[in-house]
């Protein structure tokens, strides 16, 4: 039996794939294509000094909040530092000093859970029902009854994600965990509970079949590209993937 996946040298998927194919499906094809923007930016980098910091106190509660943060201030500048492009300096400034802010606020909240994580930053892999690759993700924090996933916003949100119940349900699912979702903004932290997370991991699967009919239809991944469209329009679009999106759907003359 033909798999479809391997075929386009895809072996394995990850939920942050799965997530791309359902919001951005012409992206995914792209990017299964080798075709990316070429790096993260301020966002970002912001948000992977706080999640390292975060589970470092949560991890050793003793440690000084003052530390915490010049050492997440000094991941940020080595990503800025370590940058091939030119950065809007206001959005990296404004990355930049936040930081404190957020850290503070998820500092207090890991602090105030009142138990040590056995694991951070820890990879999963396992197979999916139908699915002929594997899935392969990185929890934040793993406790031991629950996998937790840290998201700082720049806005609060109001209620869970799918994108994130989908996530944190496949961490459940590899971890025998009950999965959380904890955002950090920079006055606040709200955690939520990922309901019925053999639900939401339900849709991973689904959705993962659907990329693989998509896949199945040629072993030219460029015509696979042509049974979607893409949405140049979103946030998620850089340059690298709008001139390479123009010239693979023929937008231009």
């Amino acid at each position: 039996m033909t798999n479809h996946f391997e075929k386009h040298d895809v072996m394995h998927l990850s939920p942050s794939m799965l997530n791309l194919w359902i919001s951005q499906p012409a992206m995914a094809l792209m990017r299964i294509a080798g075709i990316r923007d070429n790096e993260a930016g301020p966002a970002a980098w912001r948000g992977n000094a706080v999640d390292r910091m975060s589970a470092s106190a949560a991890f050793y509660p003793d440690r000084d909040i003052d530390q915490l943060t010049q050492t997440a201030l000094e991941i940020f500048d080595d990503e800025l530092d370590g940058s091939s492009q030119d950065h809007f300096e206001k959005k990296v400034l404004q990355e930049r000093e936040a930081i404190p802010a957020y850290l503070e606020q998820a500092v207090d909240f890991y602090r105030s859970l009142g138990e040590t994580p056995e694991e951070s930053q820890g990879k999963v892999t396992c197979m999916l029902d139908d699915i002929p690759v594997p899935m392969l993700g990185y929890f934040d924090l793993l406790y031991a009854d629950k996998v937790r996933d840290t998201k700082t916003v720049g806005r609060m949100v109001s209620k869970l994600t799918d994108a994130h119940a989908r996530q944190a349900s496949f961490y459940a699912y590899a971890t025998n965990r009950e999965p959380w979702i904890d955002y950090v903004g920079k006055k606040e932290v709200r955690a939520y509970k990922v309901p019925t997370p053999e639900f939401w991991n339900k849709q991973n699967i689904l959705a993962a079949k659907t990329l693989e009919r998509v896949l199945a239809h040629s072993d030219d991944i460029f015509e696979c590209c042509q049974l979607v469209f893409p949405d140049l329009d979103h946030w998620m679009w850089g340059e690298t993937t709008k001139t390479a999106a123009k010239a693979i759907w023929q937008m231009e003359d």
